[in-house]
């Protein structure tokens, strides 16, 4: 530990991802990749449903709960562009607040370039759904997994679990936000089914590695004074 110039010692800043999870994150980054890269390889271009899109639309429809209209539309509120801003904010500030400044940088860098690269993705892949609009990824599901991705880390930091409690928590939490927002946006219509299955492949590949670059420039930062 260094000290400052009054003499008192410096604290290292907490990093963005704690060494519990660092491998699980890059373990997710991982599988990330198929996960988006495989159905926009497989449907792009397509104007229409795959058989599976519409046997799991058709499935969930059939077991959605009556009541729950307001619970999908409150989740697609959340993906649309101001949910997403007051979303990034709270949770920018939630890591701020709870000292984890890496994590605040790492969640308002993260979550812009999931949204910005679902954007540019759509075009690439060409994919359709009601004869015209662009579908590929589901910019939804990739804006509220990569929210649940930092919390799922900001929770694995503040209860400071090992690998195994930790890769639970960033699992349970994460696939809980994909899995909503995804049956949400096959109830809506918005998307098909393969389209969430990208929008959480885009999560998975960006926040995780901005998290190690964020770290690895906090690494060559000197260290804080306590209470600065």
């Amino acid at each position: 530990m260094t000290q400052d110039d009054t003499g008192r010692p410096r604290m290292p800043a907490r990093p963005a991802l704690v060494p519990a999870i660092r491998r699980p994150a890059a373990g997710l980054g991982v599988l990330g990749l198929p996960a988006l890269a495989v159905p926009a390889v497989v449907f792009g271009g397509d104007t229409g449903p795959s058989r599976l899109d519409t046997r799991i639309r058709t499935t969930v429809l059939e077991k959605a709960p009556a009541g729950s209209w307001d619970l999908i539309r409150g989740i697609d509120w959340l993906g649309e562009p101001i949910g997403r801003a007051l979303l990034l904010i709270a949770v920018t500030l939630i890591c701020w607040r709870a000292g984890r400044r890496a994590l605040a940088a790492t969640a308002v860098v993260g979550m812009v370039a999931v949204t910005v690269l679902a954007t540019a993705l759509k075009p690439v892949v060409g994919r359709r759904i009601h004869a015209g609009f662009l579908s590929y990824p589901s910019g939804h599901t990739a804006a509220l997994t990569a929210a649940a991705l930092i919390v799922a880390f900001l929770l694995a930091d503040l209860l400071d679990l090992g690998p195994i409690a930790g890769t639970a928590v960033v699992l349970a939490v994460t696939l809980a936000a994909a899995g909503l927002t995804s049956w949400a946006q096959i109830i809506l219509d918005a998307h098909y089914a393969t389209d969430t299955v990208g929008g959480f492949g885009l999560a998975l590949v960006v926040v995780p590695a901005t998290a190690a670059v964020v770290g690895a420039i906090g690494r060559r930062l000197p260290a804080r004074a306590p209470g600065r």
